[in-house]
Formats: structure tokens, C-alpha cells, sequence
């Protein structure tokens, strides 16, 4: 895509005038509104600043009409069309050796002047161009995680520093590099090295590395003779990925919870399992099916 040199060229192509997008971004923290959800698997509520209808509007038109035009390497996953946690955790299918990291609160950690210069010395966007989409992809100075943009921004932020590099090296070395958004996957039979080579790519866009040893680590590095896990799927066979024995526990105990569940809610808590369900069936659809028929008699019988 061609660099977008005036704002006028900028309001063109994202259907507006350049006065609205200008007002927008002048006063963009009332075109947010906070929205909390409870994080089941953290357990702690999570709040995210969620544009309003037009402000949303006019990211969808940004993310679809110009930053998904941008090429990214084959190495990225997430947030990009064909990119799937399958398609992410296939290239990592049956290696000696599997390593995990991801950035720090990669989100937060994403500050504006960092998107500004990407705008303008990677992509080569007129500095009021850039000065305007970094107001308008930006919250506080941070990337907004309700934003449609933000996943967007945060790929093109890697690219350069990281993706490239990593893909070039990772080949030299005969192991395997891939991205979904902030978490990065290595593999191969002794990727080990590449961890620093990560680091020092990140530092690059000051972002650091999550080290920090906890009960689930984020930094982990997991041989053949364990369970491997690429983006929630187990990648120990070379067949293809897996759902984990685990998830698919825990969504037959979301089944037989189903008969605690009171009627206001229930029509809900349904489908949410049948959507686990549907999931599960791209992988493990023998396990699925039993899932499913196990489902359909707790609803044959509460009826």
C-alpha cells in the first residue's frame, strides 16, 4: 500500500471528513465506554474501554482499509485472515523441544510514541497522518484492548523489530519462529539460544519479556516427553493439534454443571457449551461427539 501522505487523503479513503476525524480524536475519551467482564479462568472481573458506535466505526474502516493492506510474514497468526491458533500451532507439530514467552503486559505496555514512529518511519505516513490514526488507535497512551484496531497496530509494531529478524534467524538455525499477537512460539531441537534473540528484538520497541516465574510461567520450555501446548492446543503428535485432556474436562464438568444452573440463565449457559463443544469437534471430534450426546441427555431429561 502506498503511504498516506494528507489527511485529506486519510478521510477519503475512511469515508469521513477531516473535520469529524479531527473532532473525534480532539475529545476521544468520550467516544469510550467502560465495559467489565469476569474473567472465569483468572478469576478477577477485567475492564475494557470499548469505543462507542462511531468511533468504532471508523477503527473497523482503518484496521479493514489500511492497516490489513500491510503485508506481514507468514509467521504471523493472529489477527490476521487464515491465522487460527490451528494454523499457528501446526508448524510446531512434533518438535524435540517447545518453547513459550509472550511480552509483559504486551497491551499496556504499547505506548503511543511508539505507534506514532511506526506510522511514520516504517510505513512513511505524512506526520499529520500519522499524529491523527494514533489518536484515534489510542487511549490514554496505551492500546485499548476493546479497540478493533488494536490487534492490528500491535502486529505491524512487531514486524520489523521481531518477526523479521526472528524468521531469518530461527531458519539459519533450522528451528521453527510463530507469532499470535504477543504470544511467540519457538521450536525445534534446541531452540533455547533464541530466547535472548527474542529479547533483544522486543527491546527494540522497549517491550520486555515476560521472565518472571509463576505458577503458570509464561516463559516456559517444555521437551517431546511432555504435554506441548501451542495457543491452548497440545502439539506432541505429528497428526495435527489437539485440544488438551484438561479443556476437555473441564467442558464436561460445564455440562453436568448445567443442572445448578437457574432457568435466567440457562439458555445461555447452553449455548456457551455448545460453542465449547464446536470448538473441541475441530480437533477431537470422536470426544466431541460424546460431549455432545452427553449435553443433548442432561436436556432430554431437565425437560
Amino acid at each position: 500500500m502506498k503511504p498516506i501522505l494528507s489527511v485529506r487523503d486519510l478521510a477519503s479513503r475512511l469515508g469521513t471528513s477531516v473535520t469529524r476525524l479531527r473532532e473525534i480524536a480532539g475529545d476521544i475519551d468520550s467516544h469510550y465506554s467502560l465495559w467489565t467482564r469476569w474473567d472465569e479462568k483468572k478469576q478477577k472481573v477485567r475492564h475494557f474501554r470499548v469505543p462507542k458506535p462511531e468511533l468504532m466505526e471508523i477503527q473497523r474502516r482503518i484496521k479493514n482499509k489500511i492497516l490489513s493492506s500491510i503485508p506481514l510474514s507468514d509467521g504471523v497468526h493472529g489477527g490476521v485472515r487464515g491465522g487460527s491458533p490451528r494454523s499457528n500451532a501446526s508448524p510446531h507439530l512434533g518438535q524435540p523441544c517447545v518453547i513459550n514467552l509472550d511480552v509483559r503486559d504486551f497491551f499496556g505496555k504499547v505506548r503511543h510514541y511508539m505507534v506514532h514512529r511506526m506510522f511514520v518511519g516504517e510505513l512513511r505516513f505524512g506526520r499529520d497522518v500519522a499524529r491523527l490514526l494514533t489518536r484515534l488507535t489510542t487511549l490514554n497512551g496505551e492500546l485499548p484492548q476493546g479497540a478493533p484496531t488494536s490487534t492490528a497496530v500491535a502486529n505491524l509494531l512487531l514486524a520489523v523489530p521481531v518477526d523479521g529478524p526472528m524468521l531469518v534467524e530461527a531458519e539459519r538455525l533450522g528451528h521453527r519462529y510463530s507469532r499470535f499477537v504477543d504470544d511467540i512460539t519457538l521450536s525445534g531441537d534446541n531452540p533455547r539460544p533464541l530466547i535472548n534473540t527474542v529479547a533483544r528484538a522486543l527491546s527494540r520497541r522497549r517491550l520486555p519479556m515476560y521472565r518472571k516465574k509463576a505458577k503458570k510461567p509464561k516463559l516456559k520450555i517444555t521437551p517431546i516427553s511432555r504435554r506441548q501446548e501451542v495457543t491452548g492446543l497440545t502439539v506432541n503428535s505429528t497428526k495435527g493439534p489437539s485440544v488438551p485432556r484438561r479443556t476437555r474436562g473441564n467442558i464436561r464438568a460445564a455440562i453436568f454443571r448445567l443442572h445448578a444452573v437457574p432457568e435466567n440463565a440457562f439458555r445461555t449457559a447452553v449455548s456457551s457449551v455448545r460453542g465449547r463443544i464446536a470448538y473441541a469437534r475441530q480437533f477431537n471430534p470422536g470426544s466431541a461427539e460424546r460431549m455432545r450426546r452427553t449435553l443433548e441427555s442432561l436436556l432430554a431429561s431437565r425437560s
